[in-house]
């Protein structure tokens, strides 16, 4: 198995298609198009985040890792993750944050105790609360809190998509339109 940085531009917006697809699931609504072009549309082109891969020996993808920075570049988050089959299996994602903490500065977020026990099986052992009852575990590279606060993360504002896709259909379309094809796309996607 092998992580790669997912940079081609029509494979990240195929990975990127089915990340959104595989973690908001079909009954979403809008919220896996509203991701897929905040992201696009924010976050890649700022270049505040990355998105990574776990393959196999024949390039197969094994899962995905959306990777977000901190406003000052120093620090990542795993935004989203997910195993593109959807079988429930969480070995490979566990080899992806545990490779990606390891060599990165890397923090997650966990809305249960289901979540936290499965990031700390990647390595993941310190661990602060954070506001809404969540939880945030700092990988072994991530330096410990200034002043007991992380770094704010580079974010889309979701609203104003919302609000882009009503004023704006042609917008609208546009995304939907490059977000089936990409998922259309996935199946045959060589990283």
């Amino acid at each position: 198995m092998k992580v790669v940085h997912v940079k081609n531009p029509e494979s990240r917006e195929a990975c990127l298609a089915q990340l959104c697809a595989n973690v908001y699931g079909q009954q979403a609504g809008l919220t896996p198009l509203i991701t897929f072009a905040g992201t696009l549309g924010v976050l890649f082109e700022q270049e505040a985040a990355r998105l990574f891969a776990l393959t196999d020996d024949e390039r197969n993808v094994l899962s995905l890792a959306l990777v977000s920075t901190d406003v000052d570049g120093r620090t990542m988050e795993v935004a989203m993750l997910s195993t593109p089959e959807a079988t429930g299996e969480t070995r490979h994602s566990r080899e992806l944050v545990k490779t990606l903490a390891g060599k990165a500065p890397l923090r997650v977020t966990a809305n249960d105790e289901a979540g936290e026990t499965f990031f700390r099986s990647c390595g993941i052992e310190r661990w602060i609360d954070a506001e809404n009852g969540l939880r945030v575990g700092l990988g072994p590279l991530h330096p410990a809190p200034s002043d007991g606060r992380l770094p704010s993360m580079v974010r889309f504002d979701g609203e104003g998509i919302v609000r882009t896709f009503k004023q704006e259909p042609e917008t609208f379309e546009s995304y939907k339109t490059r977000f089936v094809k990409a998922l259309e796309r996935y199946p045959n996607v060589i990283l």
